[in-house]
């Protein structure tokens, strides 16, 4: 299963990281074409007890970097959170991916049953390694993708559901599917 653990969290997160690094240039490149000052996109909320979209995307490196360091037994690197434009979040995303790459597949070996500790400021967590994995990493991930995804799109950024999933690894194609998931010029 060490194998498994790796397969379900390095390529999973580098590859819906590289999506929303492709979404975020598109979000760019759209209130550019608009005339909106990119801070609207960028402090935009679905709902006033929701932290904006820059938060999202913050919190959604958090947890891909995060995850990968602990079930490797690694420290995460600390990121200063004061990202403020477009471009800065960029950065971010690369230097997530650069950290993900550091870490080889061999250091999750045994990952599953490593005892994952998350002191947060209101307690703290424990977790096996496939719990983390499965139960928090993975959906809090998703969940901080999937929102900064849909601020945009309800800020009428032109994004769609190929934008969100990208070019599926190992996934191949033909017929109708073939042309409807081709990527937009």
């Amino acid at each position: 299963m060490s194998n498994l653990m790796y397969q379900m969290s390095a390529p999973v997160f580098t590859h819906q990281l590289k999506n929303l690094a492709a979404i975020l240039k598109t979000a760019a490149k759209d209130a550019k074409a608009r005339g909106i000052d990119p801070s609207v996109l960028l402090n935009a909320r679905l709902a006033p007890d929701m932290l904006p979209m820059i938060s999202q995307v913050r919190i959604a490196t958090e947890h891909a970097k995060g995850c990968c360091a602990r079930l490797a037994g690694v420290e995460s690197p600390v990121f200063a959170d004061d990202e403020e434009t477009f471009a800065e979040l960029q950065t971010r995303i690369k230097n997530t991916l650069a950290f993900i790459r550091t870490i080889k597949a061999k250091q999750y070996i045994d990952s599953e049953a490593r005892e994952i500790v998350m002191k947060i400021p209101i307690g703290t967590l424990g977790f096996s390694g496939i719990d983390y994995l499965t139960g928090w990493a993975l959906p809090n991930f998703y969940f901080h993708y999937t929102t900064a995804y849909n601020i945009l799109r309800d800020n009428g950024v032109a994004l769609g559901k190929g934008d969100f999933l990208g070019q599926v690894p190992g996934m191949s194609m033909s017929g109708k599917i073939a042309k409807m998931m081709q990527k937009k010029s």
